[in-house]
């Protein structure tokens, strides 16, 4: 019976499996997008969903409960061995004023990332189709432009390379959704007080 053999091997070591996980999560969350294959996306997708929970949670009690923001703060730490990349999940040092990844995704309850595979008819590249009809996609990475070339597969679907990447997530509204307590009823008692004036 295989009790406790969930996960992919990916033909590594338990440990390179880790480091891989780290790895592939550490670029996702520099670059925003990256390129890699099917299984290795599958396999570190809920490892990336995951952390980037404990940062919306870690960041929701910054201001109000900072133990517990302390608590999530260390718990993303220990999975993903970056310090400054756990200051870019929940808000810290230079992302204090940018914005952070925690913050982007405050309304969203799930769903932070996406697969998208690169070539076969989904997107549209017809079998044989001739070399300079082959659609490409052009996106940004590091503030330079860069061309990846949709090239279709003969067998349909099962594209080796897929763009793993953070969908876009809205801050801004959360910030009124997530204030602390105090500052609701504060808002409240004004707004009670502005009807019994007019």
């Amino acid at each position: 019976m295989r009790h406790q053999k969930a996960g992919r091997h990916l033909g590594r070591t338990s440990s390179h499996r880790l480091a891989l996980r780290r790895n592939l999560a550490k670029a996702l969350f520099t670059y925003g997008r990256i390129i890699t294959t099917v299984t290795k996306a599958k396999e570190v997708k809920p490892f990336v969903e995951k952390l980037i929970t404990l940062a919306r949670k870690a960041y929701q009690r910054k201001e109000t409960d900072r133990p517990t923001y302390v608590h999530y703060y260390r718990e993303i730490l220990s999975r993903l061995q970056d310090g400054k990349l756990t200051q870019k999940l929940v808000g810290e040092g230079q992302w204090r004023e940018k914005g952070c990844i925690g913050e982007r995704f405050l309304n969203r309850n799930g769903g932070y990332t996406r697969i998208i595979r690169l070539g076969g008819s989904r997107l549209g590249v017809l079998t044989g189709s001739k070399i300079g009809k082959i659609p490409v996609l052009t996106y940004k990475m590091e503030g330079q432009e860069r061309k990846l070339r949709l090239v279709g597969n003969r067998l349909g679907d099962n594209a080796p390379l897929v763009l793993f990447e953070l969908v876009e997530g809205t801050g801004e509204a959360g910030k009124e959704i997530h204030k602390p307590e105090a500052e609701k009823e504060e808002a409240a008692a004004a707004s009670k007080k502005e009807e019994k004036k007019g």
